[in-house]
């Protein structure tokens, strides 16, 4: 988010610049999302892979998020985990970060009108298809979760869990089979 002016003012050298120390501190996990700054941080990770293919090729693993729409009348965002919805995401991200295959690919907040296992289908189709790697959820209930699971691998959760944020504690801790 950093790289897209979410947290103030901030350029593509600089984002550069924040991609070389990781690379010299060996940091090797690049999380970004389709939203922060409407791509702005895609393209500049995809700018900086393509200017430093010598030393960064092979370095990072990517990770995406996509799922958030914003509605073109109210401004406001809304959860579309269609398969249209995401598979158009999923082709502007690897436009964006200039990739074959993106390592994982989360889905951002779960929509409540689309059943998970329809979801999970639709990623497992992305990883058959070689768009993605394997893919995972942000936000997501246990229920839902042990759901998706049944149906695919699901590689990866992430949630917020901070001094502020406790909801995990809510169930994301406890094991699936109880």
């Amino acid at each position: 988010m950093s790289f897209s002016n979410f947290y103030g003012a901030a350029t593509e050298t600089q984002s550069h610049r924040i991609l070389h120390a990781a690379l010299a501190q060996g940091i090797s996990h690049i999380d970004t999302a389709n939203v922060y700054g409407m791509g702005v941080s895609e393209a500049a990770i995809g700018n900086f892979l393509t200017q430093n293919k010598a030393s960064a090729a092979g370095k990072f693993t990517l990770a995406t998020k996509a799922g958030i729409r914003r509605d073109s009348e109210t401004g406001n965002n809304f959860f579309d985990n269609s398969a249209k919805h995401l598979a158009e995401e999923s082709d502007r991200s690897l436009q964006r970060l200039k990739v074959e295959t993106i390592d994982l690919f989360y889905v951002y907040r779960r929509d409540a009108n689309r059943p998970i296992e329809e979801v999970t289908q639709t990623l497992a189709g992305f990883i058959q298809a070689g768009k993605i790697r394997s893919f995972g959820f942000s936000e997501i209930a246990p229920s839902s979760l042990k759901k998706a699971s049944e149906f695919h691998h699901v590689a990866a959760v992430q949630s917020e869990y901070s001094l502020s944020v406790r909801s995990p504690e809510l169930g994301l801790f406890k094991p699936l089979n109880n």
